[in-house]
């Protein structure tokens, strides 16, 4: 009977001597001038182009002229969701919108988004400002700090996200130059999506079932 170790050292060896004959390759660098930089366009078409991404990829978007509309509009969306508790980041534009206040009104209770935001996966809706929207992918870029983290756009049920027009970027380049050396920032193209052997695709497994973009105005 074979002593296993010893089995287990030889192949070990016969391994290591094996990759020792492997030279290591190099791989020449792109060439960044070669880059190609998305030309963007009308405002109103890069909107309008958005919105559509954002339907393609399993999500819901529209357009929010004046606080005048967002008003019914997330009154609609609480009733519709059955929103009970909510979370909203603590960026300047919620404040702007008066959005807890809204909320409050429509009695949903809001919860703390702090920390690493273990009581998050408790609520229902959690509103999250846009940094940056790449209008060819209908993809939102959201810088994660402490008043934003970035569990505030994974574990609530609704991620909704609320952007001002100005937030619009041509392509990545300028997006990845907006966030210039900060490494927290997340990048969302709708809700998940995943497959089983039979190929039935289901969306939100992962993350928020609901997945919805207001360009607010």
């Amino acid at each position: 009977m074979s002593d296993k170790r010893t089995d287990r050292e030889i192949i070990f060896k016969r391994v290591s001597e094996g990759l020792a004959d492997v030279a290591p390759r190099s791989f020449p660098m792109p060439d960044t001038g070669k880059a190609f930089f998305r030309p963007g366009g009308d405002r109103e078409k890069e909107i309008d182009l958005l919105l559509a991404e954002v339907v393609k990829t399993g999500g819901a978007a529209r357009r929010i002229r004046g606080r005048g509309e967002l008003v019914p509009a997330l009154a609609e969306l609480v009733k519709q969701e059955q929103v009970k508790k909510a979370a909203v980041s603590g960026c300047g534009m919620i404040g702007d919108l008066q959005v807890c206040g809204i909320l409050e009104d429509l009695n949903v209770g809001l919860r703390q988004a702090e920390g690493r935001g273990h009581n998050l996966s408790e609520c229902d809706l959690g509103i999250v400002v846009a940094d940056a929207l790449l209008p060819e992918t209908g993809t939102v870029v959201l810088r994660t700090g402490s008043e934003q983290p970035q569990a505030l756009s994974l574990l609530p049920r609704i991620c909704l996200v609320l952007a001002a027009p100005s937030a619009l970027r041509r392509d990545l380049h300028e997006a990845f130059a907006l966030a210039g050396g900060d490494r927290h920032f997340v990048l969302v193209s709708g809700p998940s999506r995943t497959a089983d052997i039979e190929k039935i695709l289901t969306l939100g497994v992962h993350g928020p079932k609901l997945f919805s973009l207001w360009v607010c105005e």
